[in-house]
């Protein structure tokens, strides 16, 4: 069977699809660690054109947590992190991606997440390009991190900084933070 699209490369090349968005209408995001104040968010409204990779999950297995086995698992770098989900929706344009944390009231720890999954991403692309014959380029990329915020647990929403920065100003040092409550349900294009 022919791919015709760089999705299809991704569903034939990596076994953490969570959700293919020409099959469901909304995926449900959760947070295993038992700590954790933010444990589920579900993320609806997701169009035809979008693939869910539950990196972080995906790479648990044989009671080892790693991206590759051919990484060394010292932990001296990050490059066995991975964020929570990565959404890729494709466009006229090309390929959105949107890379996706969880965290709990004041989020930290996410850059090294996100630039090891970027750099993860990476290498999908370059394997759908070069195995499958598929090329993704990548037309826009984000970072957001979905938190609560027990301080002021009524808030909902994106933070508005004080000074200003254009909507697209986003890198894995500053992703778009949102606050959300413990088992909200946010539109997917609320964030992206």
């Amino acid at each position: 069977m022919a791919l015709t699209n760089g999705l299809e490369a991704i569903k034939k090349l990596l076994s953490c699809v969570q959700a293919d968005g020409s099959q469901v209408s909304h995926v449900i995001v959760e947070e295993k660690d038992i700590k954790a104040k933010l444990k589920k968010l579900t993320i609806s409204e997701l169009g035809s054109n979008i693939l869910v990779l539950a990196t972080d999950e995906g790479r648990k297995r044989n009671n080892s947590v790693c991206m590759s086995p051919l990484f060394a698992d010292d932990g001296e770098y990050d490059q066995n992190r991975a964020c929570d989900v990565v959404f890729i929706k494709m466009s006229e344009q090309g390929y959105h991606i949107c890379y996706v944390e969880l965290k709990s009231d004041t989020p930290s720890g996410y850059e090294g997440q996100f630039i090891s999954t970027k750099c993860f991403m990476d290498y999908v692309i370059s394997l759908s390009e070069h195995l499958c014959a598929q090329p993704i380029t990548i037309s826009r990329e984000r970072y957001v991190v979905f938190h609560t915020d027990s301080k002021d647990a009524k808030r909902r929403g994106v933070k508005n900084k004080t000074h200003f920065r254009p909507n697209d100003a986003n890198s894995p040092s500053s992703p778009k933070k949102f606050c959300v409550h413990n088992g909200d349900t946010v539109r997917f294009t609320e964030f992206f």
